[in-house]
């Protein structure tokens, strides 16, 4: 629980940044649209690591994949906007393949373990 916890704050924070404190110029709101994303997909797997982190048993590969994504994905794209340097585009990628796999594996786990409590 503590990890979600964590990462959720940092999603807020990240939320009032964008907010609050981005300063981009009004050609620049591509860059706008970026955070959006990060900031959304955050968020939404915060929630998923929230619950998967409340499962007995055998999740920790989708939980693992989740915080991966979150990390990768969404920390690219905060990184990207931050620095305007799309060096940090090529990271996004493998952070969106940890969330499809993650989801996959959480799929999976459900179909055949059938062990995932609501």
């Amino acid at each position: 629980m503590a990890l979600p916890a964590f990462l959720g704050s940092l999603a807020v924070i990240m939320g009032a940044y964008g907010a609050h404190g981005l300063k981009l110029a009004a050609q620049e709101s591509h860059f706008i649209e970026m955070w959006k994303t990060a900031l959304q997909y955050h968020f939404i797997h915060v929630l998923a690591l929230l619950f998967i982190g409340n499962q007995r048993k055998g999740f920790w590969i989708p939980f693992f994949l989740f915080f991966l994504g979150i990390v990768f994905f969404s920390g690219s794209l905060y990184i990207l906007v931050l620095s305007k340097s799309f060096y940090w585009a090529k990271f996004t990628p493998i952070g969106g393949g940890c969330f499809i796999f993650g989801w996959l594996w959480l799929g999976f786990e459900a179909l055949f373990k059938r062990n995932i409590s609501a």
